[in-house]
This record gives structure tokens, sequence and C-alpha cells, in this order.
């Protein structure tokens, strides 16, 4: 029977020797310090870690005594005790406090807490946090400190665990990068499209004359709405299947052939989708063709900004009728600049889908990481 291994995959060439495993408890103490009115309140976020609580938009009363509350210095580890087995753990940029729901985790001499915050990411480790914690429910469960000390996780040294901390630290500083260049990227087409919209910006020809004036039209006008019908007696196919949340399954036989936008009729109604190709369409989603002077790419821009929910015609589950849809009115500019702006905005969705795929196999790399660097 082979030798079962006590060091990662994949590791740094400076280090070699077996990682301990020891019980949390080793690694960190419990901070019990009182809070003041001098500092901010912090909490968790699964997805963003520990951050000012006014930042999660959160309806907390505030009326709490500072001196309930525990105190969270630099480089130390807080921990929602009712939702650490999924993940709710962060690390303290300055010094903050926190509710007394949390535990606060001191790294003893010769730990690194951002360390034990990527080892706590594992799958393992979650399953830890969750075998330790009481309650007879998933939404009751809490993990004590006392219970978290106990648990046990393999470990190098201290050197070697800033080395990794360091190391992924930069690989999440370029995912934040990232993301950030994404966010900028769909802030600046919104903004385009305002302006593109509100007629303040406007593109020339060739000759850099300008266009004809925009016309306002009816959408039954300018194009026919069809309607989506069940696919349950299709066989399976390679004709993808599209609901009002995109798309579903693979089918033998196709509703329509070509450029299309769709629109839900029921439920979800203002996530428009564009379409191209052979596809089907559920009965909740409406289907766009026979365009008439207009793009249907531009189409599909239009809807982008527009407010559906006002065309709502159900109290309860959001709908729209052929009828409604047929009625509304918008304004187009001519074939060539439908084209300008379909091409311009096109171009920005081409750079923000690559950044997005960036994020994606950066993450991808980072899980990988995770796998193979940690024991």
């Amino acid at each position: 029977m082979a030798e079962k291994k006590s060091s990662p995959e994949l590791r740094f060439p400076e280090f070699e020797g077996e990682w301990e495993e020891r019980k949390l408890g080793e690694f960190f103490s419990s901070r019990r310090e009182k809070g003041n009115s001098s500092l901010p309140i912090y909490s968790v976020s699964q997805s963003k870690g520990l951050v000012p609580r006014e930042s999660l938009n959160r309806n907390i009363q505030n009326d709490a005594n500072p001196k309930d509350n525990l105190v969270v210095q630099p480089t130390d580890l807080a921990y929602n005790m009712m939702r650490m087995w999924q993940g709710a753990v962060g690390t303290a940029t300055e010094p903050c406090m926190v509710s007394p729901a949390y535990v606060v985790l001191k790294a003893k001499i010769g730990n690194n807490s951002l360390f034990f915050l990527y080892l706590f990411e594992k799958r393992r480790s979650k399953y830890l946090f969750t075998a330790y914690s009481y309650g007879l429910t998933l939404d009751r469960l809490r993990l004590y400190y006392k219970d978290f000390a106990n648990i046990r996780l393999s470990a190098p040294k201290g050197e070697e665990q800033q080395k990794i901390a360091s190391f992924l630290t930069a690989v999440d500083q370029r995912i934040e990068l990232l993301q950030k260049k994404k966010a900028k990227l769909e802030e600046y087409k919104k903004g385009v499209m305002q302006k593109l919209f509100s007629r303040e910006i406007r593109f020339r020809d060739e000759n850099g004359n300008e266009f004809s004036d925009w016309e306002e039209k009816r959408l039954g006008e300018i194009l026919i709405i069809g309607s989506g019908k069940d696919y349950k007696h299709l066989k399976e196919g390679d004709i993808p299947v599209y609901g009002t949340g995109g798309y579903m399954l693979s089918v033998s036989d196709y509703l329509y052939d070509g450029e299309s936008v769709g629109i839900g009729r029921k439920g979800t109604i203002d996530k428009p989708i564009y379409l191209t190709g052979k596809f089907w369409t559920v009965d909740t989603l409406f289907y766009t063709h026979s365009f008439k002077k207009v793009l249907p790419f531009f189409v599909f821009i239009v809807f982008q900004q527009m407010d559906w929910k006002k065309y709502n015609e159900a109290s309860g589950v959001p709908s729209l009728s052929k009828s409604t849809l047929e009625k509304i009115k918008i304004y187009l500019p001519s074939l060539p600049e439908q084209q300008k702006i379909a091409d311009f905005l096109s171009i920005l969705d081409r750079n923000t889908k690559q950044v997005g795929i960036q994020i994606e196999k950066t993450q991808g790399w980072k899980k990988g990481l995770l796998q193979k660097m940690f024991w």
C-alpha cells in the first residue's frame, strides 16, 4: 500500500520536508478585545471577504453598544459562526470591529493569516467546518472557536506560508484588475448607448455628412412577433432551444432560421436575447422576424435600452402580449447609421467578452493552484 503523502503536489523549489498536520488552535488564538466607537463596523461577505458593513447595502440596525462588538486588528481573520461552512471568512486591512456573532482569529507568531484564508477555500476545509459545527439544520449551524480550534489541517512553516500567500494574493490582484476593467467597459458602453439614443452623439457617412433624422416607428411596422412553441414532441438533436433564461437544450427541428431577437412573453420580460441561425423558442419567449428597414442586431440594442417593466400587463407573474409589443414606439436611424452603431457596440461587446474570458481563465487557474499548492 502506497504511503500517504503529507506535502502538496506543487511547491516552490526552495522548500522541502513534510507539512505538519496540527489543530487550528495551534495556529490561531481567539481575540476577544471589546470594540469602541472610534472603529468602523465590518461584516463578512462570502464573495468579498471582510468589508465595511455599509458597502453591503444590508438593512441592519446599528444601535448596538460598540463595547458589545469585537475588535479586529490588521491581518486578523474574522468569520461568521453561522456561515463559516459556506466560506464566510475574511481578513482585516485596518483596525475595525465586528458583531459578537463573529469569531476573531489572531495568528500565532510564525503563522500567516492569508495562507490560511486560502487554505480555508478548499472543499476539504469547508467539509470540516460543517462537520465541527453544531446545529440541527444547516441554517442553524454554528462553529464556535473551541470547535474550530480542534479541527486538524496540514500547513508548512511560516516562511513557506508567506510565499504561498504572496503568490496567490498576486493572482487575486490580477483577477480584481480584470474585473475592474470589465466593469469600466460595461459602464462606458452604458454611457455611450445613452448618448447615442438621445442623439447627443451621431455618426457620419464616409464623406463626413450627417445621416438623415431618426424616424418614429411602431414595432408592428418594422417586424413580426412570432410565438414560441412546446418542444417536448421533438427528438434530441443539435438545434438550440431558448427560454427566457437563455439556452435550455438541443432538439431535432427548428422554429426559425436567421437573425432574431427574443423577448419574454411571461416571467422574465426584461432580458432580450439575440438569436441567429436555426433555433426553437418555448412558449414563454417571443421571437422576432421579417424585419423591415431595421437590422435585427439594432433591434436587440434598442430592446436592451428599454424599460420593459412599464409594459407589464400582469399584477402577478410579469407578462407581455403581442398587441402591446406591436404598439411600442421607437426611434430608428437610417440603415447605414444603424450599421455603424451596431458595429461600434459590437466591438465594445467583443472587448468586454474577451476580458470576461480572461477572468474565467484566471479564476480557473487559481482553482487549480489551490488544489495543487495545498495538502
